[in-house]
Order: structure tokens, then C-alpha cells, then sequence
């Protein structure tokens, strides 16, 4: 993927769906942009039925809907997606793996171990599904049975399986926060306080940060973790978050402490947000969209990792209001609230915010009984 890609990729938000008609209204749209994959008139008309009775999670870029899927629950211990179905300008993009990455982990939360798919079976001359079957083996997919005449004899169905990764469980009582960050500091210890663990920072231990290299909110996340509990001795957890603005392409993303300079000056860094929007002629409230996205890593001295990413979508406003929070808050209301981040109070931004999201996932992952 170009660099290009991966900026378009980080700018794409994947939420649910609740209102039937649009649901079903994205599914035709998309379906009907698919010839080559769903040109029998039965089986699109099955889809975009399925779409307006069932949730759907749909990939939105600049608040335009460039794909879907479907993800059904079969048993308590699997699941399959149903359809998923991407535009044609948007293929080759990360869309498809965003919308799978979005369904994995919720699942996962719910206790699911399996998630199945079908697609065209090898063998037929059909390329478009050649390149189907590699993205799904890429996502970690692999053949499971063929059904020759489940759909007919001409289109014979492949059967695929993925198991979905459980975390290892943490049984130790200290944990090292990898974070200098007091805002970053406060609000995770505030969220493990109820599970009686012996928290410290990497600062109160003398251990210095990293340098952040990495490409992604996980890459840099993982590095901190990992520096920490090889410096320390003890599993450590680190986080790395930001603010990706839809109409900036992503940005600022990981750069997010950056922009606001060796200072830490947000005041300056929000500024500088608001400058770019209006740069990219992105006044009108509904080209704001924007999401905080935040990456857990729990690392072991050992090596062993687990790694968590929850985000929180929503909107940017064209000046700070509150003085609560830290970072970005001030500029950031979150879908269906009147409140930006720096005016909720903080059990309010904690029910609802980006780490919360990822602390939840980890919790489910390595702290269940």
C-alpha cells in the first residue's frame, strides 16, 4: 500500500448503522457499483434485504459510505460476514481490512472464536474472485470445505475459517504505565483502580521514552510497551493516541503531540487544526468529521504482546470550548453529544472516549476471570 493509501486508509471511519433505509440504501448503491461480484439480480436484491433487516457496519470516508458488511452471529462461538462489499475506486485501499479489523473486535469482545466467510470456489475462470480469495487468505482466512452445488453447479462455494486470537490473561499484581504524559498517566490509572493492580510509571522509574518510529498508533504503542518492560522487568502498558481529522487525510494523527510542538502547546496545535480545515475549504460542520484513536499495548517481559485499538468518531468545532481533559479535548464533540471533551465531565468523557474503548477490549482480552 503507497504512502498515498495508508493516509486514506487512517482516514476511514467504521461505525454501525442504525436506520434501516439508509442501510439499505448504502447496500444498493455499493452492490449495484459491483457487477463483476453481485450482477444476479436475486442475489443483490438478498443483500440489500439483509442489509435493511440486519445491523451493518459501513466504512465512511469524508462522511461518504465506500463500503459495508454484514457480520452475522451463527452459534455463541462463531460468526460469519454475511456480505462485505467495497467501492470499486476504493479496492486495493484498506477498506476491506478496515471493516474486517472492525468486526474481529467485536467479536472477540462478545466471546466469539470463529469467523467464517464463502466465496466463489477455485477452479472457476473467473478472476475478480481470484483476487476475493487472496484478500481474504491475507486477512487470515484459510479453506475449510467446498460445497459444490450449495449456490450450483456453476458457482461451487468455498467455505473459509479464521480463528480469532485470544489475548493472554494478565495474573501479575504490578504494571508499569510506559506513558510521561500526566493527562495520559491520571486517566489510566483512574481505569485500573478497580482491579486492585500495583500501578508506576516508566517515569518513576527512571525509564526513558522511546523514540516513536513507528507508522501506525499500534506500531507505536507496541515499541513503548515492549522498551518498558524490558527496561523494567515488569509487564507494562503503553498507550498512543491521537486526533485523525477525515478532511486532512488522517492527519494529525500520529503526529498529534508533535503539532503541538516541543512545548506541548495545544492551544497551538488546535489553532493549527482549524487553520488546515479552512484551508481545505472544511467550514461546513458536516465535512468535520474526525475520531480520537487509542492503542493499548500490554507487553511482557518475555516478548509477548497484546495490542488493543478503540476509537471514539464524531466532529471537530471551529473554536476550544471547556477547560476539563487535555490534548485535543477542547475542539472534539463525539457522535450524539452537545459537549466537547474538554467541557464533559470526566466520568462522562471516560463512559464514552477512545481509551475507554480500547481499555474495555483489553479488559474483556487479558483481565476476565
Amino acid at each position: 500500500m503507497s504512502q498515498l493509501d495508508r493516509a486514506a486508509a487512517q482516514a476511514i471511519q467504521v461505525a454501525p448503522e442504525p436506520d434501516a433505509d439508509r442501510r439499505a440504501a448504502i447496500a444498493r448503491r455499493i452492490l449495484e457499483a459491483l457487477p463483476d461480484w453481485f450482477g444476479l439480480p436475486d442475489a443483490l436484491e438478498h443483500y440489500i434485504a439483509a442489509a435493511r433487516r440486519e445491523p451493518i457496519l459501513v466504512a465512511l470516508q469524508a462522511g461518504e459510505a465506500v463500503g459495508f458488511a454484514l457480520p452475522r452471529r451463527l452459534s455463541p462461538a462463531a460468526a460469519e460476514i454475511h456480505v462485505i462489499a467495497v467501492l470499486p475506486a476504493q479496492h486495493r485501499r484498506g477498506v476491506g481490512a478496515r471493516l474486517i479489523e472492525r468486526i474481529e473486535r467485536d467479536l472477540v469482545g462478545e466471546g466469539i472464536e470463529f469467523l467464517t466467510v464463502k466465496t466463489l470456489a477455485p477452479g472457476v475462470d473467473y478472476p475478480p474472485y481470484v483476487a476475493t480469495r487472496a484478500f481474504y487468505r491475507a486477512m487470515g482466512f484459510r479453506p475449510l470445505e467446498l460445497f459444490p452445488t450449495l449456490w450450483s453447479a456453476e458457482n461451487p462455494c468455498l467455505y473459509m475459517v479464521k480463528a480469532l486470537r485470544q489475548a493472554r490473561h494478565f495474573a501479575d499484581g504490578r504494571l508499569v504505565i510506559a506513558s510521561h504524559n500526566p493527562g495520559k498517566l491520571r486517566e489510566i490509572a483512574e481505569l485500573l483502580a478497580p482491579y486492585r493492580i500495583t500501578v508506576t510509571s516508566a517515569a518513576a522509574l527512571g525509564v526513558a521514552e522511546p523514540e516513536e518510529t513507528g507508522e501506525s498508533f499500534r506500531e507505536n504503542a507496541e515499541l513503548k510497551a515492549r522498551a518498558a518492560a524490558e527496561a523494567s522487568g515488569l509487564p507494562s502498558l503503553a498507550d498512543d493516541s491521537g486526533l485523525a481529522v477525515a478532511a486532512l487525510a488522517g492527519a494529525p494523527g500520529i503526529f498529534s503531540a508533535r503539532w503541538a510542538g516541543p512545548a506541548k502547546d495545544f492551544a497551538l496545535a488546535m489553532a493549527r487544526v482549524e487553520r488546515e480545515l479552512r484551508a481545505a475549504g472544511a467550514t461546513d460542520p458536516g465535512r468535520r468529521a474526525a475520531r480520537f484513536v487509542c492503542a493499548l499495548a500490554l507487553a511482557w517481559p518475555d516478548g509477548h504482546i497484546e495490542c488493543f485499538e478503540g476509537r471514539v468518531d464524531g466532529s471537530i468545532v471551529d473554536s476550544p470550548r471547556g477547560t476539563r481533559g487535555f490534548g485535543y479535548d477542547p475542539i472534539f464533540i463525539a457522535e450524539g453529544e452537545r459537549l466537547t471533551f474538554g467541557e464533559m465531565e470526566p466520568a462522562e468523557k471516560h463512559r464514552i472516549s477512545h481509551r475507554a474503548d480500547a481499555f474495555r477490549q483489553l479488559v474483556r482480552g487479558c483481565f476476565r476471570p
